[in-house]
């Protein structure tokens, strides 16, 4: 699974809870339990515990049915989230 990140996010390190800037581009993810603990996938960076719960990336992913509040205001493509699943 891969994602396109349209610009830098910050997101979460599921072993220290803090938070890492992650650059845009294109990054190799997979789908992980919560670290935390909580009831929920994460999607994270392949091999690593940065990320964040996958409807976080969701809420980014543009869809057909303009169903993301944010793609329908001027300048949401730079925030996009492209998710490519095998």
């Amino acid at each position: 699974m891969f994602a396109t990140l349209k610009k830098d996010w910050k997101f979460i390190d599921g072993e220290t809870m803090g938070t890492v800037v992650v650059p845009s581009g294109r990054h190799e993810i997979e789908r992980i339990p919560s670290p935390s603990g909580y009831p929920c996938d994460w999607l994270v960076l392949k091999g690593t515990k940065i990320g964040s719960v996958e409807a976080f990336w969701r809420d980014w992913v543009k869809g057909d049915d303009n169903s993301n509040p944010g793609s329908s205001n001027p300048g949401w493509d730079e925030f996009e989230i492209i998710i490519e699943e095998e």
